[in-house]
């Protein structure tokens, strides 16, 4: 294992420390757009730690301060992945059910279905007039 290899891996376990901080936030302040500028540097780093994998197990065995730090900084890497991606589920539900409020209330605005295609008035329509008590 090289010691170089594994002061990379430990920058970029740092790195990716700092942009979840930020992304989390970025999301608590609805800044979602400053999100989205940061999935493709999130994404490098992952990919990098990834590829760095054997070398993290390896310095994880040899024991030692180093080691315990390395720990250290993965546990408070995987407690904030876990709370990014909870926020981001949050989120992804959010938008989906005010999507689903915006087509439902599109219908149900809409001239969708009251009127047929030989443009008369369909005989089920939702607007028809209500039957008027004439017997005053």
């Amino acid at each position: 294992m090289s010691e170089q290899t594994i002061i990379e891996a430990r920058a970029d376990i740092a790195a990716l420390t700092d942009l979840l901080e930020a992304e989390i936030a970025d999301v608590r302040a609805g800044e979602l757009s400053a999100v989205a500028e940061r999935v493709e540097a999130k994404t490098a780093l992952v990919a990098r730690l990834d590829r760095a994998g054997p070398v993290i197990e390896a310095a994880l065995g040899a024991g030692g301060d180093a080691s315990a730090t390395l720990r250290e900084d993965l546990a408070a890497l995987a407690a904030l992945i876990s709370r990014d991606a909870a926020m981001l589920g949050r989120m992804r539900e959010t938008t989906a059910g005010v999507a689903r409020d915006l087509e439902r209330l599109r219908a149900r605005h809409g001239l969708g279905g009251l009127y047929g295609a030989d443009g008369n008035r369909s005989a089920g329509d939702t607007l028809s007039r209500a039957p008027m008590d004439k017997s005053v």
